[in-house]
């Protein structure tokens, strides 16, 4: 298991040509029949989530047999325990899927003792993969591959980005307002905002409602490995792990306070 790691270079063209498979097929489905159902807890799921479920666990179980795979929509699933473990959200964002708002994504984590080690953020309409790992991070689309590298604040202020629950915390944001020096709020969804982050478009993401690890984990390595960081509000560090898979708010900084 530790050699593993020495490979990860190796994975690198395996997992992006994975994600984007299943995004070709995500794809397919936004572009012409998205069928929609409804999970026991309300909220919505799609075709296409279980599709791009059943390619990503597919494949990868092919690139490491010997790591198991924890996905949002395999709940069998959140009850392994192994100190390396996948852990995926096939399409993150299906409320602006079915909406067609564009703004979706595939998240693939590699955990490590609870931790995540390697993040990888697919946008299947732009074509683009986000990774890190290791202290650095890429963006590599079909024309060109980019390092990433999260920016200095700047001298006019801070970008804010917020997710798309409109002004169900406007108290809990205007506090915010009036702590950091922020010059514009962008509006999006998904974890396309950790990429936001990573690639120095902007400097603090914030978020208050809940949401599950799978939503956490990949843009968390991802900010990492390009010299950011990922706290609880109250600023302890963001652990994994937990309960039912479930995290509470949290604040991503471009850089370290």
């Amino acid at each position: 298991m530790n050699g593993m790691l020495t490979d990860f270079d190796l994975w690198i063209p395996k997992l992006t040509a994975l994600a984007e498979l299943a995004g070709n097929h995500l794809c397919q489905i936004y572009n012409e029949k998205v069928e929609v159902f409804e999970k026991i807890d309300g909220s919505p799921v799609t075709n296409a989530d279980y599709k791009s479920h059943s390619l990503l666990k597919e494949g990868l179980e092919k690139i490491a047999p010997y790591i198991p795979v924890v996905s949002e929509e395999d709940e069998a699933s959140w009850n392994i325990k192994s100190p390396y473990y996948w852990l995926i959200d096939p399409l993150d964002g299906t409320k602006g899927f079915i909406q067609k708002t564009g703004e979706f994504c595939i998240n693939i984590a590699l955990m490590k003792n609870n931790h995540p080690i390697f993040g990888l953020i697919y946008l299947p309409l732009a074509g683009e993969s986000y990774y890190g790992y290791n202290g650095k991070a890429w963006c590599q689309s079909k024309e060109k591959l980019c390092l990433l590298r999260t920016r200095t604040y700047p001298h006019e202020g801070l970008t804010l980005l917020l997710g798309g629950y409109g002004k169900k915390f406007k108290k809990q944001e205007d506090f915010l307002l009036k702590s950091y020096p922020i010059n514009e709020i962008l509006r999006i969804r998904s974890a396309i905002k950790f990429c936001y982050i990573a690639s120095g478009r902007a400097d603090l993401y914030l978020r208050y409602e809940t949401c599950g690890e799978w939503d956490t984990a990949a843009g968390h390595a991802l900010v990492e490995a390009a010299g950011g960081i990922v706290r609880n509000l109250d600023g302890t560090p963001f652990l994994y792990g937990k309960a039912n898979l479930e995290n509470k708010g949290f604040i991503v900084f471009g850089q370290k306070p």
